[in-house]
């Protein structure tokens, strides 16, 4: 998938999105670099095999409250972080994760 394509769905979700404006990035990048640059890299890049590379793409065509499902509840070996994070801070994350492309 081009890279393009994946900025352009991306920006969709956003767009279509009616809190997207609403969201913090600031803080969702202060929250990222607080629980899951740890795993996920600085800048998206993922520091363990089978991780998402954010920054080049990957994952970054699901909606946003699909990213945000997959926080609160947890994907695969990544907990999930209801009960850690309130559910405005988890939309925080994703309107960050979106600045990765």
């Amino acid at each position: 998938m081009s890279r393009l394509f994946i900025f352009l769905m991306a920006m969709y979700s956003i767009m279509a999105s009616p809190l997207a404006f609403s969201l913090d990035v600031f803080n969702g990048k202060q929250l990222y670099a607080q629980h899951c640059s740890g795993c996920h890299g600085a800048s998206g890049e993922g520091n363990m095999p089978g991780l998402p590379n954010f920054a080049q793409g990957e994952q970054m065509f699901k909606s946003d409250g699909e990213l945000h499902d997959s926080i609160r509840n947890g994907s695969g070996v990544m907990p999930g972080f209801s009960g850690l994070l309130k559910e405005e801070e988890i939309s925080d994350i994703v309107t960050y994760l979106r600045t990765f492309l």
